[in-house]
């Protein structure tokens, strides 16, 4: 939810989709089969494969060194503007959206030294911890980053927005004549699509389906 324009994206996941991990579903790594957003931006994107080493890291420093962790974040934070010029050995430095963002470094501490005593053994685990909450996986991140060059994925994972607005006015209200023109071309596409009759029926009823 993004409270300063109202708007918010709608996550879906289908249970028989789900990756397996250590014998559960895992809803860590690219849990989605949608995502519904009106506009694109460039998060931090910690589900995606490409976050793997972030998150590795992320949970190590944690487990392992929270105290380098809060001296690092410290560090970051006294120099955010040099941060971006220094030539890190064997390290490509990107631009991580929060190396702005001005974190609390004794509420942090109390909720870092929580975690390592409670031994995470995972980053999921990590997650379902007591005040480890977004701003917490923020400061991993940007220290796994800056400092460990453990790129996270800033890619979108938005695949498909409202094209025609959402029922209860949101983000725009429904233009119908834009929704009936979708529909038309729908049904034609499905009319005209090389298929066997029921799978044509079966279109049929899910494109039904979605306009009741």
């Amino acid at each position: 939810m993004n409270i300063e324009d109202q708007t918010a994206r709608r996550y879906h996941w289908l249970s028989s989709a789900l990756r397996q991990a250590w014998g559960k579903a895992d809803f860590i790594e690219e849990p989605h089969s949608g995502i519904i957003s009106d506009k694109k931006v460039k998060p931090l994107n910690l589900t995606a494969k490409e976050s793997d080493q972030n998150r590795e890291i992320s949970l190590r420093q944690v487990s392992e060194e929270p105290k380098t962790f809060l001296k690092n974040l410290a560090l970051i934070q006294r120099h955010p503007k040099q941060i971006t010029l220094l030539e890190l050995y064997n390290r490509e430095f990107h631009w991580h959206p929060v190396v702005d963002e001005k974190f609390d470094l004794k509420r942090l501490q109390k909720t870092i030294f929580f975690a390592q005593d409670q031994n995470p053994q995972s980053f999921e685990q990590l997650l379902s911890f007591k005040n480890v909450g977004p701003r917490t996986i923020r400061a991993l991140s940007l220290v796994s980053e800056v400092i460990y060059g453990a790129k996270p994925s800033y890619k979108d994972p938005a695949r498909y927005s409202f094209s025609v607005g959402g029922k209860d006015g949101t983000p725009f209200p429904v233009d119908r004549g834009v929704y009936d023109q979708t529909l038309a071309i729908m049904e034609k596409g499905i009319k005209k699509s090389q298929i066997s009759l029921s799978e044509r029926e079966k279109a049929f009823q899910r494109l039904g389906n979605v306009t009741k």
